[in-house]
């Protein structure tokens, strides 16, 4: 047969508890710095994103200048060519 746990002294059950007072603000601690980190990481996430995103961006914007300029010259050449 088990016997109850007899109940704690005052003294053993204000130490008892302040110890699981310090697990828990570890455990707290913890889970903080890693929601810390996370949030970290994804800000670097969005922001190399962001870059990439603009590179993107710039780069077509320059191939339509250069695919646009390249009309305009050979719309140059072929009015060259109906002149001769």
């Amino acid at each position: 047969m088990i016997e109850p746990e007899k109940p704690l002294k005052k003294k053993d059950q204000v130490l008892f508890d302040e110890q699981e007072a310090i697990k828990l603000q570890a455990q707290f601690d913890e889970e903080e710095r890693i929601s810390r980190e996370k949030e970290e990481a994804n800000d670097a996430l969005i922001t190399q994103w962001n870059d990439i995103h603009d590179k993107v961006e710039t780069d077509y914007e320059l191939a339509q200048r250069l695919q646009a300029e390249e009309q305009e010259e050979l719309t140059i050449e072929e009015n060259s060519k109906l002149f001769q």
